[in-house]
């Protein structure tokens, strides 16, 4: 099972190194981009609207 919900997420889902989410992030327009939150793959930012 931990193959198959490894192969759906390696399929489904685009993992970015942190400079490259925050660096799209600042290119949308958001400022002040910080990270609070890292686990697995997963990341959590908070930005502010310009």
């Amino acid at each position: 099972m931990a193959s198959q919900a490894r192969d759906a997420i390696d399929s489904h889902l685009t993992i970015l190194d942190p400079e490259q989410d925050e660096s799209l992030l600042g290119e949308a327009g958001f400022s002040d981009v910080s990270l609070f939150y890292a686990g697995f793959a997963f990341r959590g930012w908070v930005s502010y609207a310009g």
